[in-house]
């Protein structure tokens, strides 16, 4: 009885889920024949013919002009500023000076630590002179070790002293460490007491200029190093710059309200007349994937159900059909087809 009744259950289930199954096929023919039996209404219906088109997928980001070599220069100590030999706007060299302190008073320290060195120098002399019996016998007390140690000390420091002071001297020029044009001066006039803050020079190398902009943690794992990237700038619309990527990095964009990444790109252009400066504003399209020649249809003629993508063709009769398609590249205005249609095949964008 037992047995009887477990597979009168196991039956019932079986027959629910079969006509679970036959409903949901039954739908889905229904729906396919009801989109394959729907007729053209030439009134309303759009008929479009797939299209050979270069195909590009990408993406867009907004950005700016930069530049690898720039930096701000300054002195070491403060002092007296007794000489600017550049203006904003001026070209430099590598190594040219550009600006000086008086350096009158650090030569008289270093001819002050000078002496004093010698002075230092002779009296190490004469003390290791007085216990060199003593130190060749090692016959030498605690007290004289202290006072040999001392000796060498005072030697020892009036050596870096004098170092120091020659240092200095040196460090009262500026020296540009790039070729570049100089972009900044907080104290063009000389005569004026400054301190290391309120005395930068800007350089800016003209030729080492960069397109940089920021990309969604969304999208940044879509692209790669080397990736072709078209670079448009605002003030020359009619030119496109072919670039590449060159860096993306790795850490996040500190104080952004989300999460975005700074990217590189090159710009292969000859700066010499400084046409490109820092801070014009583009676009940066970044070509993710491309196809030449492809075929194409508008994007709303392109339909998805249950995971197919399909579309609805024109038959003799006015009929239409479904066919199902494999797609590529999707932009905002067209799909590319990869399989299913031919260019004769006459597609239905039904209007509502």
């Amino acid at each position: 009885m037992i047995f009887l009744k477990t597979n009168l259950k196991k039956i019932i289930i079986g027959l629910l889920i079969f006509s679970v199954v036959t409903f949901s096929i039954n739908k889905i023919r229904a729906q396919s024949d009801n989109i394959n039996n729907q007729k053209l209404d030439t009134k309303k219906d759009k008929i479009v013919f797939p299209q050979k088109k270069d195909m590009k997928d990408e993406i867009t980001l907004t950005g700016s002009i930069d530049a690898s070599k720039k930096t701000d220069l300054k002195f070491q100590t403060s002092g007296l500023l007794v000489w600017v030999g550049v203006k904003e706007g001026d070209k430099v060299r590598k190594w040219q000076a550009i600006a000086s302190l008086n350096k009158n008073d650090l030569k008289k320290k270093l001819q002050a630590d000078f002496n004093d060195y010698r002075s230092a120098l002779s009296t190490f002399d004469d003390t290791q002179d007085d216990y060199k019996t003593q130190k060749d016998n090692l016959t030498l007390t605690d007290d004289m070790k202290r006072i040999l140690i001392r000796s060498q000390n005072t030697l020892n420091n009036s050596v870096i002293n004098y170092e120091l002071s020659d240092l200095a001297i040196k460090y009262a020029t500026i020296l540009s460490p790039i070729d570049g044009i100089v972009t900044h001066i907080d104290q063009p006039l000389s005569g004026t007491n400054i301190t290391p803050a309120t005395a930068t020079f800007t350089i800016v190398d003209p030729k080492s200029i960069y397109f940089t902009s920021s990309i969604s943690q969304d999208d940044v794992t879509k692209i790669k190093l080397g990736q072709k990237t078209e670079i448009n700038l605002d003030s020359f619309p009619d030119q496109n710059i072919n670039s590449k990527i060159t860096y993306i990095a790795f850490t996040p964009v500190s104080g952004q309200t989300s999460t975005v990444y700074n990217v590189y790109f090159e710009l292969p252009l000859d700066n010499s007349t400084f046409n490109y400066r820092l801070g014009m504003d583009g676009d940066a399209k970044i070509i993710l994937s491309e196809s030449n020649n492809a075929l194409t249809l508008p994007g709303n003629a392109v339909k998805e159900e249950n995971g197919d993508k399909y579309v609805l063709v024109k038959t003799d009769d006015n009929q239409l059909t479904k066919k199902i398609v494999k797609t590529g590249i999707e932009t905002d205005d067209d799909t590319e087809i990869l399989e299913g249609l031919s260019e004769n095949d006459q597609v239905v964008i039904k209007q509502k």
